[in-house]
């Protein structure tokens, strides 16, 4: 177990489907949470790496509620064993070929890493986009303008919390 720990973080460009047992040094740029709170909610999270590197990571329903406290946007971690799975889905977020999901034995662990880079937008020209130069399927950074609402909805709800 002290090898283990002592290992070297596997970088993210080297994740390629043939070992589950990685140990990654990563932050979390990105965080969000998809589906129904405390029911079948579950995180979704880029990662960066010493190199920059990304990859999208997804933390299911039923192994989100021991971390769901621990996981923060920003925050550094050294992190351990998840399943890996091709990234084919309709939309990624991320250009790696794989992903990552979080799985029962899956070990997170807070740590001050401040070398690692913080999140880097990635933007595409507006040009690009309107003249269809992009990659399908990818979810990329665009700075536009709001032209006009079309539709506006109050709701009488009060929210609580940041946006």
């Amino acid at each position: 177990l002290c090898n283990f720990m002592a290992r070297i973080p596997d970088k993210i460009r080297s994740i390629d489907g043939s070992k589950d047992t990685l140990k990654l040094a990563v932050r979390i740029t990105d965080l969000w949470f998809v589906g129904t709170p405390n029911k079948s909610e579950q995180a979704e999270m880029v990662f960066v790496d010493s190199e920059g590197d990304q990859i999208h990571a997804i933390c299911k329903s039923d192994h989100l509620k021991p971390w769901k406290a621990d996981l923060k946007e920003n925050c550094t971690y050294v992190m351990h064993n998840f399943k890996v799975v091709k990234n084919d889905g309709q939309f990624r977020v991320c250009e790696h070929k794989y992903k990552l999901f979080f799985i029962g034995v899956t070990v997170v662990r807070e740590a001050d890493l401040h070398e690692l880079p913080f999140k880097e937008f990635r933007f595409v020209e507006f040009a690009n986009v309107v003249a269809g130069n992009f990659v399908s399927g990818l979810l990329v950074d665009i700075i536009g303008v709001v032209d006009q609402v079309v539709f506006r909805h109050v709701s009488s709800k009060k929210y609580q919390g940041c946006f």
